[in-house]
């Protein structure tokens, strides 16, 4: 016949030390610690989320208590691909990913690196009477000791028929507006603006004597260190420049092109003939804006520049008031930035010149969105339930570890205490095979009483 197994049940001792005062005091206590404790673990769930900073760190409560995480642990880097458009943080020119240096990749992992060691590589300038617009380019490189081993490009197009092309700056592609533009920006568009307008008053003047129509000029490769242009200047730049913070940056113009009102190609040498006055003063004029402002959206905050000094010594320096001996082409934009009495001069400085502080005189980075892994707190239902779970889970195995180390000690310091059990368990065994004997006994027709069998000896 089939037994089930009986239930039992362990027979208990007394300890003999007055462990309970110290024992549950400690279990007082290690609840007091699990609950907070288990509300750092399980309170909190990871949600998916946009930061514009790459090192993003979460500010919590516990970090009091805890290691807080490294930056940059919880968001993934941004990753730029060939043809992608982005912007500084100063928010004033719109850039272009071009090239992806020391790598034949088209993609590149960006991660929130200051752009220190980034200054424009090379320059152009095109204007054409035909159309009334001048565009003023700029390729901007960025060295390996940024991490961001990069070439990018901005242009600024100055243009009198194209609505909604006015403008390098961040624009508004529905409507051609500024988006949310900061005096920053508006200062800088109008200077831009009137070097543009400088160059296509030039060139519209050779389009009327010479019927030259369109002039493309670029830099040239000058004799700067390193491999680098001369007017190279970078936040870190002293092992390629020392001295370019104080110096006036030298733009040596390279390639020309000119073309005829028919398309016809006129010339490739910048030294032309019949033109009146010196042409490249106008393109030298409108490059050394490019360059003050592309230094500026890169957070290179420099005594020569001409949006942060506006003395006349330094605009003098730089910038050429007319084209031509006689002054018949006198520049709009020497007049906006010595702030002459001319209308254009007017609304470019009536926010006057770029002050910033010391905290802002840092380099920029480039403004981007990275998804980020955030710690967002839970329902309190949620974290009722999570916390009440974890905190029993946590005190029930510490309790039953503590009764087995307690047991094993006092087993240990007093033997005597499971003799008795021995004992008892021995005499079951002998009363049930007496028991046994005698209904065998019985069975076979005698029945002699061994009830005392064992008790006797």
């Amino acid at each position: 016949m089939l037994r089930l197994p009986r239930f039992n049940y362990p027979i208990t001792r007394d300890v003999h030390w007055r462990v309970e005062p110290l024992a549950y005091s400690l279990a007082f206590l290690a609840i007091a610690l699990l609950i907070p404790l288990n509300y750092a673990l399980t309170g909190y769930e990871i949600v998916p989320a946009t930061s514009s900073d790459y090192n993003y760190v979460p500010n919590h409560w516990y970090y009091r208590f805890a290691p807080r995480p490294k930056p940059g642990s919880h968001c993934d880097p941004h990753t730029f691909t060939i043809g992608d458009s982005f912007v500084t943080n100063n928010n004033i020119l719109v850039y272009q990913l071009t090239d992806v240096l020391g790598t034949a990749a088209s993609t590149v992992d960006y991660k929130g690196t200051p752009l220190q060691d980034c200054d424009v590589l090379s320059m152009s300038a095109i204007s054409d009477a035909r159309f009334r617009a001048s565009t003023i380019a700029a390729a901007i490189a960025c060295t390996d000791e940024t991490g961001f081993p990069v070439i990018f490009s901005t242009s600024f197009v100055s243009s009198w028929f194209l609505p909604g092309s006015t403008s390098g700056l961040r624009l508004d592609s529905t409507i051609g507006n500024l988006v949310s533009p900061s005096d920053l920006a508006l200062n800088v568009s109008s200077v831009l603006f009137a070097a543009g307008k400088d160059l296509f008053t030039y060139v519209n003047s050779m389009y009327n004597d010479t019927r030259v129509a369109q002039l493309s000029v670029s830099t040239g490769s000058g004799t700067g260190a390193s491999g680098y242009p001369p007017w190279w200047c970078s936040v870190t730049n002293s092992s390629v420049n020392a001295t370019c913070e104080t110096a006036i940056p030298q733009i040596p113009l390279g390639l020309a092109l000119v073309l005829d009102a028919n398309g016809g190609f006129l010339s490739n040498d910048l030294d032309l003939t019949g033109i009146p006055g010196n042409y490249t003063l106008a393109i030298t004029n409108a490059m050394q804006v490019l360059l003050a402002a592309v230094r500026i959206d890169l957070g290179n905050i420099l005594p020569t520049n001409m949006f942060v000094n506006r003395s006349l010594e330094l605009i003098d320096a730089t910038i050429a008031s007319t084209f031509t001996a006689d002054q018949s082409l006198v520049s709009e934009l020497y007049a906006t930035l010595s702030a002459t009495d001319t209308p254009a001069a007017e609304e470019a400085n009536q926010f006057g010149p770029i002050t910033f502080g010391d905290a802002e005189k840092s380099p920029s980075h480039i403004d981007v969105g990275y998804q980020c892994r955030m710690e967002q707190q839970k329902s309190a239902g949620s974290i009722l339930v999570a916390v009440s779970v974890a905190t029993l889970t946590f005190f029930k195995t510490g309790w039953a570890a503590f009764l087995l180390i307690l047991t094993f000690l006092a087993k240990r310091a007093h033997p005597e205490a499971t003799v008795g059990c021995t004992v008892c368990a021995g005499n079951e065994s002998l009363e049930a095979r007496v028991r046994e004997l005698e209904h065998r006994l019985s069975l076979s027709g005698s029945a002699p009483n061994l009830g005392t069998l064992g008790k006797e000896g």
